[in-house]
């Protein structure tokens, strides 16, 4: 599957139903400051909702990233200078919180496992009793001592000794944590690390015999195949709830934390709580880790159009997790891009191509000299207008390629200047936290 990390705009919103704060003792989304936990369709999602979240062959990530606003219309006047209509037109991306579990002392050496695809289907007794005991609830704290506000989500057990896969939102924000096992045993969490832009979070319990969750690949999977969700919905009332449906759509980019996911789409019912559990296949498979539902752009949300991040995914985010406590090696051009309205490029005397809104510290855009207002008009000589046509050279890179990008300049006197220059690509992890 090939998975982009993008950013494109979308008429439509998300949200990350899965993680609910919860102010004891009812459980609720969520917000801006401490009640959201909104997404703008790939900021994860409004999710990454939030999400973001993608990857090119080579697990790339999000290499570009666009400005945060999503919707469709254009400020009702214009600026006197255009670098002052796209701070309006573009508006920030909320800002969000780190978390500070404590992190584990060690790395093991472990991996995610892909099995076939099974080739003996269950029915849905069957499926519950193999999976259920696999899926943990994870209570994720905000305050060092209360627990009366928490995040709740879901979390799947990858090894018998207690490494847990989740959604990063579900522990973004919070200071510890807690998992509770499908026989009601309680064990504190340490972090193993968590990536934003992916949306996958690895924990660790002091745990043995636990029963691991059997993941495949989803290469055979195709629309209308049936699946089912287990997770928590709405709080602990509702532990292990399943949930049943098909795979309505696959490949789908969704943006979330200003970065492309490309997930599976399931008619099954996805719920605040859910985030972070897993979707199942009729042999008892976990073929990716829900994280989303979709909303229309007034807050209300739209039943039976949920998602997941696919089963490869997880792996690639997982196992780079597991081996260093973060994700590595995805090529990031460290550029946050939006296309240009054609109302602004009438009234501004603008070249057509991509407005920078901001440049990363770090990136070899920075070192190079390139600016905030500067405007991209070319990737290797080929003119640019949209996002993808920057992301679709940059899957096929790695970190340390170079890109000649062509930048086109006003001054503060309003002299124009068009030059080209030759940049690197970094790792995301060195210029995004």
């Amino acid at each position: 599957m090939d998975k982009q990390w993008y950013d494109h705009t979308s008429e439509n919103g998300w949200y990350a139903p899965p993680a609910a704060e919860t102010i004891a003792p009812l459980p609720k989304r969520r917000r801006r400051g401490w009640l959201i936990a909104l997404v703008s369709v790939a900021g994860v999602i409004a999710l990454i909702v939030g999400s973001a979240l993608l990857f090119g062959g080579n697990s790339s990530s999000p290499a570009v990233e666009k400005p945060g606003r999503t919707d469709a219309d254009e400020p009702s006047g214009f600026a006197d200078d255009f670098r002052k209509f796209f701070e309006e037109f573009y508006l920030p991306q909320e800002e969000r919180k780190d978390c500070t579990i404590p992190t584990v002392t060690r790395f093991d050496g472990v991996t995610m496992e892909l099995q076939p695809v099974g080739e003996n289907e269950l029915d849905l007794h069957q499926v519950y009793q193999k999976c259920a005991p696999s899926v943990v609830a994870v209570t994720a704290f905000i305050d060092e001592k209360s627990d009366d506000r928490y995040y709740w989500g879901t979390g799947v057990v990858l090894t018998s000794d207690g490494y847990i896969v989740t959604n990063s939102h579900v522990v973004e924000g919070s200071c510890r944590a807690r998992v509770t096992l499908w026989n009601d045993k309680e064990y504190d969490v340490l972090l193993v690390g968590y990536d934003k832009r992916s949306d996958i979070a690895v924990l660790k319990i002091n745990a043995a015999g636990l029963i691991p969750a059997e993941f495949c690949d989803t290469d055979s999977l195709a629309v209308g195949d049936r699946v089912v969700a287990i997770g928590n919905p709405l709080g602990k009332e509702f532990r292990s709830t399943m949930t049943e449906g098909i795979i309505s759509g696959i490949d789908r980019d969704i943006s979330y934390n200003g970065t492309t996911l490309t997930l599976l789409q399931t008619s099954a019912p996805i719920n605040e709580g859910n985030s972070g559990g897993p979707l199942i296949n009729m042999s008892g498979q976990v073929i990716g880790i829900t994280n989303m539902k979709m909303s229309n752009n007034t807050g209300v949300t739209i039943e039976g159009v949920g998602f997941a991040i696919p089963s490869r995914t997880v792996k690639t985010m997982a196992d780079s997790i597991l081996a260093f406590g973060q994700v590595r090696g995805r090529p990031a051009l460290g550029l946050t891009l939006g296309p240009i309205p054609d109302s602004a490029m009438e009234q501004f005397s603008l070249p057509k191509g991509l407005y920078i809104s901001s440049v990363s510290e770090g990136s070899d855009c920075e070192a190079k000299g390139i600016l905030p207002g500067d405007i991209l008009t070319a990737v290797n000589g080929k003119p640019v207008a949209d996002t993808e046509d920057v992301t679709g050279v940059i899957a096929g890179l790695n970190v340390g390629d170079t890109m000649k990008l062509s930048i086109w300049r006003s001054g503060e006197n309003g002299e124009v200047s068009q030059f080209d220059v030759t940049v690197a690509l970094v790792d995301v992890s060195d210029i995004y936290n």
